[in-house]
């Protein structure tokens, strides 16, 4: 049985999850986008996964990079968020406004985010229309202060652990 893009677009909201932005230098500027598809994999070595569409700008940039941050959003993200995730914003000029840290292989972390850390790539995966790259990470910080951003059915929220 092979199921639709549109249920398969529908099961895939019935899933809450985190949402970070994904940093990187592209050739001189600073580039980002907003990711939900983020995880942990390994704690020895220490490696995370992000999986990337084909067919967006970001994705051949992070292709021929080496290194990305991911900054993990507090709950009074939302818009930056969704800046991020729009097209028609210049994520250099968004990232120079903002408060951030430039790491040693020009990776740009956001300083006031849930968590920051640099990210070496590792690996690269084909994964249908997307391409899964595997990241160790080699520095991080992160605030307890803080509430995260949620992403469910097309929207984002915020939580609060019980």
């Amino acid at each position: 049985m092979t199921i639709t893009n549109d249920t398969f677009k529908e099961l895939m909201k019935r899933f809450a999850s985190g949402v970070t932005l994904i940093t990187f230098d592209d050739d001189g500027k600073y580039s980002g986008l907003t990711v939900s598809s983020f995880c942990s994999l390994s704690m020895d070595p220490p490696l995370i996964l992000i999986c990337i569409d084909k067919n967006i700008h970001s994705h051949n940039s992070l292709k021929n990079g080496a290194s990305f941050g991911v900054n993990i959003c507090t709950s009074e993200q939302g818009k930056l968020a969704w800046d991020f995730a729009n097209s028609n914003v210049d994520k250099n000029e968004l990232i120079l406004s903002l408060k951030h840290n430039v790491t040693d292989n020009n990776v740009p972390l956001l300083s006031d985010c849930l968590a920051s850390m640099e990210c070496t790539i590792k690996e690269a995966y084909e994964g249908g229309d997307h391409t899964i790259f595997v990241g160790q990470i080699e520095s991080g910080d992160f605030d307890d202060k803080s509430d995260p951003l949620v992403y469910y059915k097309s929207g984002l929220g915020n939580f609060k652990p019980n």
